[in-house]
């Protein structure tokens, strides 16, 4: 009995004093999680925008490396849902816009719902191939 009280204690009680982010601190926690990693994607912008038709919108503008674009995409959407995930009000979609500097400027927009890449990436729950294929748009 006293092992379940130690575990209530040491474990199960500082998981729920877990922060959440308030939305003034969500850029600079995304800014935080691209300074991680020095061989990740340039971070540009991260902002909180608000649209009638799909709700709050966590947006990250990104340049990404030529060779490794699918990689740095697939980067910003885990910054993206690892915030989102601990967000202090909900985020329903994220939004990735990603400049590749080769040749001329290419832009590419990619869009996911935030409770289908949490799942895939944060929890571990779905294949990232299946969210890649499944969750994640191209508009």
């Amino acid at each position: 009995m006293k092992l379940f009280w130690r575990l209530i204690l040491f474990v199960l009680i500082p998981l729920l004093g877990i922060a959440k982010i308030p939305d003034p601190q969500i850029s600079s926690n995304v800014d935080k999680y691209f300074s991680r990693n020095r061989l990740g994607p340039t971070l540009i912008s991260a902002e909180i925008v608000s649209n009638y038709e799909s709700g709050r919108t966590l947006k990250i503008k990104i340049i990404a490396r030529r060779n490794k674009s699918g990689k740095d995409l697939g980067f910003a959407f885990a910054a993206a849902a690892a915030v989102a995930n601990l967000a202090d009000n909900p985020i329903d979609l994220l939004w990735v816009e990603m400049d590749i500097n080769f040749k001329d400027l290419e832009t590419t927009m990619a869009i996911a719902p935030a409770n289908c890449t949490i799942d895939a990436i944060i929890m571990g729950n779905v294949e990232y191939e299946k969210w890649w294929n499944d969750c994640l748009q191209f508009p």
